[in-house]
């Protein structure tokens, strides 16, 4: 490698190096997307509503495995009731799961459904039925509020960037009380008896993130929807989330910071340039080099040029005859060639003619054979009979 080369190469080194710093230090614009998860910080994450959890509850654990995934292996294994908190967007469990969590609810768990909208089979086992308002105004605000003789709490809670107007219109009034409504009094808040156990239904999954935790008074009315759960163990999901936790590699890291992505294809792009100009510099070029001539194709057409000039076509003829002889006699295995009739019934046999019209051929040019003299249109004629003639050889 030349200085010149190594200059080039820590030239680009130090070009990544500032671009990269560059990057860095533009600031980050929020990122509010939601996850629900305990491991983000971000405003509609649940980093913070996970730790203030252990303030109203004696344990608290994490699971990231799906509910039948985590089946009790023994049916008759005494069951230890636990408050189980799901968060997402829109939560479906399969159908095994659904039964699973239902039997947990029956035998005694306190369980804590939030989400936008609620399906399949654990939707159809309660009755439930939601739905969504979609303005500009629900878009951008809600009020929320808890209503009933013994309410948990005084006052309303404004929420705000996105709350979606989610709540419910249809659930079994029969073993099923409002807890909180909307501006509109519309139910977003439900408690459930179910068997042993209770369920505690909310339309407003972004209640429980960091922004609201610290909004306002927010913080009070998602201690009070928490409060509705006995003072167990409680069991936080963090399979059913909008962006799961993926395994962490390096390179996933680098790929999910926008600096150090900008880097990694900066670099992967001037490497391939780099091994694509080196190897253009490093290859030899290749010479043309023109074809060998036939020197006796030459001499023959020079000596042809000499009878030409002479006039001597008579000579010429014969010279041609001569090279016709030869070449036919190699081509088609012929011990002498004669005008004969051996030779002709084997260069009739060699061409495809039949004897009359080979021995007439073969006649015609013996006959230019032993003429003293020959014109020009002659010496063409014979020149084309030659070659025609060679042309039926097989």
């Amino acid at each position: 490698m030349t200085k010149f080369e190594k200059r080039i190469l820590l030239g680009l080194g130090i070009l990544i190096l500032v671009l990269s710093l560059m990057e860095a230090a533009v600031p980050r614009p929020t990122d509010w997307s939601p996850s629900y998860s305990r491991y983000h910080a971000r405003p509609l994450g649940a980093s913070l509503v996970h730790e203030r959890l252990k303030d109203l509850f004696p344990e608290v654990t994490v699971t990231h495995d799906a509910i039948n995934a985590r089946a009790r292996d023994a049916e008759d294994a005494p069951h230890r009731p636990v408050n189980r908190i799901f968060v997402n967007d829109h939560l479906r469990f399969e159908p095994e799961a659904a039964e699973l969590l239902l039997r947990d609810a029956h035998q005694g768990d306190h369980i804590l459904v939030a989400a936008e909208q609620i399906s399949g089979v654990f939707a159809d086992s309660l009755h439930l039925a939601m739905d969504k308002v979609f303005s500009f105004a629900q878009a951008d605000t809600g009020d929320i509020r808890f209503m009933g003789k013994d309410r948990i709490a005084e006052g309303v809670f404004r929420y705000v960037r996105g709350t979606s107007g989610a709540h419910f219109t249809g659930y079994d009034t029969a073993r099923t009380r409002v807890l909180a409504v909307d501006g509109s009094a519309r139910p977003v808040l439900l408690e459930t008896a179910f068997g042993n156990g209770r369920l505690v239904l909310c339309s407003t999954p972004k209640a429980f993130t960091n922004f609201n935790l610290l909004k306002q008074r927010n913080a009070t009315f998602m201690a009070g929807a928490f409060s509705v759960l006995p003072a167990w163990p409680v069991v936080w999901d963090e399979f059913y989330k909008a962006g799961r936790t993926e395994s962490s590699t390096p390179l996933r890291y680098i790929l999910s910071q926008p600096p150090l992505r900008w880097a990694w294809f900066l670099a992967l792009a001037l490497v391939v340039l780099y091994i694509l100009i080196r190897a253009r510099r490093e290859q030899r070029a290749i010479p043309i080099v023109a074809p060998p001539r036939n020197a006796t194709r030459d001499l023959v057409h020079t000596i042809g040029r000499l009878y030409w000039h002479k006039g001597d076509h008579a000579d010429l003829a014969r010279k041609m005859i001569a090279h016709f002889k030869e070449d036919v006699r190699q081509r088609t295995y012929l011990r002498t060639f004669a005008f004969d009739d051996a030779t002709v019934a084997h260069l009739a046999a060699k061409t495809g003619l039949d004897k009359e019209g080979t021995a007439a051929r073969l006649a015609d040019i013996a006959r230019y054979e032993t003429t003293a003299r020959i014109t020009e249109q002659e010496l063409l004629r014979l020149s084309n009979e030659l070659h025609a003639f060679r042309q039926l050889i097989r």
